[in-house]
C-alpha cells in the first residue's frame, strides 16, 4: 500500500513538476534568439510555479526520487536519495548566491515571499 501511496504522492507529482521546470527552462534558452545572442537577456521570471516555490525542478526531483526510494527500499537507493538530497540542498545555497548577484535586490524580495522547497499551504 505504501508503493501505491508513494507513487500517486510522490513520484508523479515529482515528475510532473520537473517536467514543467525542464520544459520552461529550455523554451526559455531556445529558439531563434539563442543563435544570435551569446547570452539569453537577464530577466527574474516569476510566472508560473515560481509563484509558489523558487526551486521548483528540484523540487520535483526530491519528490521523485524519494518517491522511488519507497517503492524500492533498498539500502543503495537510500544511499543515493540521500546523497541527491545533500547535493541539492548544498547547490541551493550556491545558486541563491549566484542568483542575489545577478538580480540583486529583485531576488531577495523574492526570496523573503517564496519559499525555497516546500510551498505554503
Amino acid at each position: 500500500m505504501l508503493k501505491y501511496i508513494s507513487f500517486l504522492l510522490l513520484v508523479i507529482p515529482g515528475f510532473a513538476i520537473m517536467f514543467v521546470s525542464i520544459f520552461k527552462y529550455f523554451k526559455l534558452l531556445s529558439g531563434i534568439r539563442s543563435i544570435y545572442l551569446a547570452t539569453p537577456p537577464a530577466e527574474l521570471k516569476l510566472n508560473g510555479i515560481h509563484k509558489y516555490v523558487r526551486h521548483p525542478l528540484y523540487l520535483g526531483t526530491l519528490l521523485f526520487v524519494w518517491g522511488l526510494f519507497f517503492i524500492f527500499p533498498f539500502l543503495n537507493n537510500l544511499i543515493a536519495v540521500v546523497a541527491i538530497t545533500m547535493y541539492v540542498l548544498v547547490g541551493i545555497k550556491f545558486e541563491e548566491k549566484k542568483l542575489v548577484k545577478e538580480f540583486g535586490k529583485d531576488y531577495t524580495e523574492y526570496m523573503k515571499k517564496v519559499p525555497g522547497l516546500i510551498p505554503k499551504l
